[in-house]
């Protein structure tokens, strides 16, 4: 789910999260880190070349808890 591994050696490897996972993971914990930075996050998102919005939403859909709040900001910023 947004997720990719890179090996670092023989003994070592990292699992690196894509941007859209990192923005549902925003939203996710928005109770912890505040609202601004899942709202930033995804302001710098779809700033990028080739943000596909829905893309975003179909990873959301697979966290419940994020999905209505980044639907909802994602309506207001488009």
């Amino acid at each position: 789910m947004g997720r990719v591994s890179l090996e670092v050696d023989a003994n070592l490897h990292l699992g690196l999260y894509g941007p859209e996972r990192c923005i549902v993971d925003a939203f996710r914990l928005r109770h912890q880190e505040g609202e601004e930075v899942a709202v930033e996050a995804l302001r710098r998102w779809l700033r990028r070349q080739g943000s596909v919005p829905a893309e975003l939403l179909g990873m959301a859909h697979l966290f419940p808890r994020s999905e209505p709040s980044l639907l909802h900001v994602l309506q207001v910023l488009l």
